[in-house]
């Protein structure tokens, strides 16, 4: 009888491994300032209502389950949920990466918008990244099922800001530096 409550155990065990239902978790480093709402949502919407962000570089421990990942911070425990517009790792890597993203080289004016969240004139997209997160639109397209190879490959990133609000929009010249911004409060 024993023997056989454990061998119904493994077997259950190797079950549930092989139909997904245990998902692994592994460590990532947040690729953006990730912009949290009430509820501890990851949003790439509502860009300036989201106050509260987890800044770029921070350790995650993430498990992924479809399109939707769990995001737990290594050091505080706070747990977030993210939506990450599609299944697959290359949509989970809009939002984080396997090592923490080298800024060292950045000026301290570009450290400075990084860390107050903000798009400046003279920033590179991948500054901007950095700084705003994945943009909710490319011009009119949206960008749920976009990768962040997709996005860097676009000149015009919008980000929505709230309902019956202007967009925040950030343009970038054939340099890929940002050339104008519209709607940005601060």
């Amino acid at each position: 009888m024993n023997r056989k409550m454990i061998l119904i155990g493994f077997i259950a065990v190797v079950l549930m491994f092989a139909a997904g239902a245990w998902a692994a978790e592994e460590i990532y480093y947040a690729r953006c300032n990730l912009k949290v709402l009430e509820g501890n949502q990851i949003t790439w919407l509502n860009w300036q209502a989201a106050v509260n962000f987890i800044p770029v570089n921070t350790k995650l421990k993430v498990t992924r389950n479809g399109s939707k990942a769990t995001l737990v911070n290594a050091e505080s425990g706070a747990s977030y949920t993210l939506d990450t517009g599609a299944d697959g790792d290359s949509f989970l890597e809009k939002f984080v990466v396997k090592a923490p993203v080298n800024m060292k080289g950045f000026s301290a004016e570009v450290q400075a918008a990084i860390k107050d969240t903000i798009a400046r004139v003279g920033m590179t997209k991948e500054q901007v990244y950095i700084a705003m997160g994945p943009p909710s639109n490319l011009g009119r397209d949206q960008t749920a099922q976009k990768t962040y190879q997709n996005i860097m490959s676009a000149d015009l990133w919008v980000y929505l800001r709230r309902r019956f609000s202007k967009n925040i929009g950030v343009g970038f010249d054939s340099a890929g530096k940002v050339n104008r911004t519209e709607g940005i409060w601060r």
